[in-house]
């Protein structure tokens, strides 16, 4: 089980996870999760293949950018939507990534610690094999300063 500072969850913390069939909002990244300048205050920032398009990478326009073609979207397309229905949680190469709604009705998506994953999905995965609790443990808890952590993450 997820506990505070190990690869599983308590039973007690489980709660229901709804799947999405098919989600009805579109992906688009930000730009404050891109290894780039921008105006706007910096969060997690994404690993390059997470935004990759077959011809070629992000350059600065996340309006113009074909995010149907990125691992990104891939991603959101098949996480799973959260208990509250205002998170959604995917992952790749042993990180997690959680999406929220923006302002404008779609959605963008960053790394985040394993610890910010609800107990009943990050279970489910390991159960399914989608995420080891060695991956898990490595990418548990992260400094909230460190917004490269996830750059350096292999490829899926």
């Amino acid at each position: 089980m997820l506990q505070n500072r190990h690869p599983r969850v308590s039973a007690l913390s489980r709660v229901p996870v709804s799947h999405t069939s098919q989600p009805s909002p579109a992906y688009r990244g930000s730009q404050k999760h891109k290894n780039r300048p921008t105006e706007e205050r910096k969060g997690t920032l994404c690993p390059e293949w997470t935004h990759a398009t077959p011809t070629g990478g992000y350059r600065h326009d996340p309006y113009e950018h074909r995010w149907d073609e990125t691992e990104a979207h891939r991603l959101f397309e098949r996480a799973v939507l959260g208990a509250n229905g205002q998170r959604r949680f995917a992952t790749a190469a042993g990180i997690a990534f959680e999406a929220k709604p923006t302002e404008d009705g779609t959605w963008h998506g960053y790394p985040v610690p394993w610890e910010s994953v609800p107990a009943d999905i990050a279970n489910k995965w390991i159960d399914e094999g989608v995420v080891t609790r060695r991956q898990i443990k490595k990418f548990w808890q992260m400094d909230k300063d460190d917004l490269h952590w996830a750059i350096g993450a292999g490829t899926p």
